[in-house]
């Protein structure tokens, strides 16, 4: 069952104040604050424009990454047809306030509520979770934000078929940094971030893999673009190679500007959530 929602929230706190990945590290303090919201409300306008409904979550006081909805939670509908959750463990002490808020979200509307066990450390939900919906696959990267033992667990909940794969590269330290499902046949991918059986599972889960251009991907965040519909690609305005490759793969392409939030290494994906 695919989602139809979409959960963001408003960058009224968003600055980089400390150096949580490769791409704040030479950002702290640049970010500007009036540019932030205009990027912020034209990708929202955009979701609205294609026909989803964009739900808000209000921004905890001082909680410069909540922006980032895609990071706190993983909701999916139970073999019974329930409402569920699934919250994250931030890894970073700047981010772990930010789960307490998507609780009291989900409580408000009836979902069942699970947290992982203490042998789980740190889990950042759909950063790290990319899911084919149409095929019931959830894609887990694990290495940097994410630990291997939690899709044993996701696998106990939730229904989905999961196939793990391995992060090797810092700097694209979540799995919606380097890998995007357009539809069940079409995935783009950042081959410099996976390990050797990982590239090998994901060429094999595919019937067209489009491959990121590494410069582009670092410059434009082009993995971390959305088809939420399995029409429409968006992503951060101005890559060449990849838009080219979206063109001519039958996709229509939707350019925005994401540039403040790139400063903290986010983008399209990111900055939404999924839900039911």
């Amino acid at each position: 069952m695919k989602p139809e929602k979409i959960l963001m929230c408003r960058p009224d706190y968003f600055e980089v104040n400390y150096s949580g990945n490769e791409f704040m590290k030479d950002n702290i303090g640049k970010v500007d604050k009036n540019s932030a919201l205009k990027q912020w409300e034209d990708l929202k306008s955009v979701y609205e424009s294609l026909g989803f409904e964009v739900i808000l979550i209000p921004p905890g006081e001082g909680l410069v990454d909540m922006v980032f909805t895609a990071n706190q939670s993983l909701p999916f509908v139970d073999k019974n047809g329930n409402k569920s959750v699934i919250l994250s463990k931030m890894k970073n002490e700047q981010r772990k306030e930010e789960v307490r808020h998507f609780r009291k979200f989900y409580e408000n509307l009836g979902y069942r509520v699970l947290e992982l066990p203490g042998d789980v450390e740190y889990f950042e939900s759909m950063g790290d979770c990319v899911i084919d919906f149409q095929r019931n696959i959830l894609f887990g990267g694990y290495g940097f934000r994410t630990q291997e033992i939690t899709y044993d667990y996701i696998s106990n909940y939730t229904d989905f078929k999961v196939v793990k794969l391995k992060l090797i590269n810092p700097f694209l330290y979540h799995l919606d940094t380097c890998l995007s499902v357009l539809n069940s046949e079409t995935a783009v991918i950042a081959e410099n971030a996976f390990d050797e059986d990982s590239l090998k599972e994901l060429r094999s889960s595919f019937s067209k893999v489009i491959t990121a251009d590494t410069d582009e991907n670092l410059k434009y965040f082009v993995c971390n673009c959305h088809c939420p519909d399995g029409k429409n690609v968006i992503v951060q305005r101005g890559s060449r190679i990849f838009s080219k490759d979206i063109k001519e793969s039958g996709f229509s392409l939707i350019e925005t500007e994401t540039t403040e939030f790139i400063k903290s290494g986010g983008s399209v994906f990111c900055m939404k959530l999924m839900f039911y």
